[in-house]
C-alpha cells in the first residue's frame, strides 16, 4: 500500500524550507530531503527515493517532468516573480508553503495515487471517500429493508461501477467533496453516506445530504456525522449556507434537519417529486 515517507525539496527557498519543516515535524515518520550539487547529481538523487512513497517540490520543469514520468507526486513551486516561469504537467502548483500544511501535502499525494481522503473523524464515525473495494458494500446497505424509499436506488452493478468511476474522477477530483461513506468506527461496518453535492436546482449552491441505514437509524448517527460535515463546509470550504432537499413524507429526514438548525423555506417539485428546501446560513446579518 502506498504511504507518503519522503517529501523532497529542490532549490527551494531558505525561508520556505522553514515552513515546510515546521509542517512535516507534525509526523515523524515523514523525512524532508533537500537535493544539492550539480543539476545530474540532483536528479540522480531524487531517481534514488521510490516515487510510490515520494512527493517532490521543486520550480525546475525538467526535473518536475521526468519525476512525474516516474510515478512521484510532484508538486511545482512558482515564484511571483518569475513571469516567464515554464511549469510542466504536475499534481499542483504553489507559491508559497506557509499555508501548505501537511494535510494537503498527504491529500495530493493520495489524489495522485487514487486513495480515498479521510475527510473527518467524529467520536463514533469515519467520514471518507468511496473507493471501488466498497461496491459491495455500497450495494449491501442500499439493500436493505426501506434504504431507497426517500432515495434514488443504485444503477445496476457494471453501470454503477462506471458512474463511481466517473464520480471519483470529477466530483472528488475536481472539487474535493461530494458524496463520502460513513463508517463505523468499532465494526468498521459502512453505515451510510452523508455529503456535499451540486445541485443545478440551488442555483451554484451546496446541498447537504444524508442517508444511514435502517439498523442505525434513531441512534444520532445522522446528526453527529452531519454536524462534522456542516462545520467542515464552514470552516474548510468557506461555505456560508447549506440546504437539505428533503421528499415530502420523509419524516426522519426533516427532523434530522430540523435538529441541526435547518429552516424549511419552500416547496419544489424536482423530477416529478415534491420536495422541501431546507436550509442554514452562517453570513453575517442572517
Amino acid at each position: 500500500m502506498c504511504q507518503l515517507q519522503y517529501i523532497i525539496v529542490d532549490k527551494i527557498p531558505p525561508q520556505e524550507i522553514r515552513y515546510l519543516r515546521s509542517h512535516v515535524s507534525e509526523d515523524e515518520s515523514i523525512q524532508l530531503v533537500e537535493l544539492g550539487g550539480t543539476e545530474r547529481e540532483r536528479r540522480e538523487s531524487a531517481a534514488g527515493y521510490p516515487p510510490e512513497q515520494s512527493i517532490l517540490l521543486a520550480e525546475d520543469a525538467a526535473l518536475l517532468s521526468e519525476m512525474r514520468e516516474r510515478g512521484m507526486t510532484v508538486l511545482a513551486f512558482a515564484e511571483r516573480e518569475k513571469e516567464d516561469q515554464t511549469i510542466p504537467e504536475v499534481d499542483f502548483v504553489v507559491e508559497g508553503f506557509e499555508e501548505v500544511n501537511l494535510r494537503f501535502l498527504q491529500q495530493v499525494y493520495q489524489r495522485r495515487h487514487h486513495l480515498p481522503w479521510t475527510i473527518l473523524e467524529t467520536k463514533r464515525c469515519i467520514v471518507r471517500e468511496f473507493t471501488l473495494d466498497d461496491l459491495d458494500d455500497l450495494f449491501a446497505l442500499y439493500a436493505g429493508e426501506g434504504m431507497t424509499d426517500y432515495i434514488e436506488p443504485l444503477y445496476e452493478y457494471e453501470k454503477e461501477k462506471e458512474y463511481q468511476i466517473s464520480y471519483m474522477k470529477y466530483m472528488y477530483g475536481f472539487y474535493g467533496y461530494g458524496m463520502w461513506l460513513v463508517i463505523d468506527k468499532e465494526s468498521g461496518k459502512l453505515i451510510g453516506r452523508a455529503g456535499l453535492e451540486n445541485r443545478e436546482e440551488l442555483c451554484g449552491e451546496l446541498e447537504l445530504g444524508y442517508a444511514i441505514g435502517v439498523p442505525w437509524q434513531r441512534k444520532g448517527y445522522a446528526t453527529e456525522v452531519c454536524q462534522a460535515i456542516m462545520e467542515y463546509a464552514k470552516e474548510e470550504l468557506e461555505c456560508e449556507k447549506l440546504n437539505c432537499l428533503i421528499e415530502q413524507g420523509n419524516t426522519v429526514s426533516e427532523h434530522v434537519a430540523e435538529k441541526l438548525g435547518f429552516v424549511m423555506c419552500e416547496e419544489l417539485d424536482i423530477n416529478q417529486k415534491r420536495m422541501k428546501r431546507y436550509e442554514i446560513s452562517w453570513k453575517e446579518g442572517d
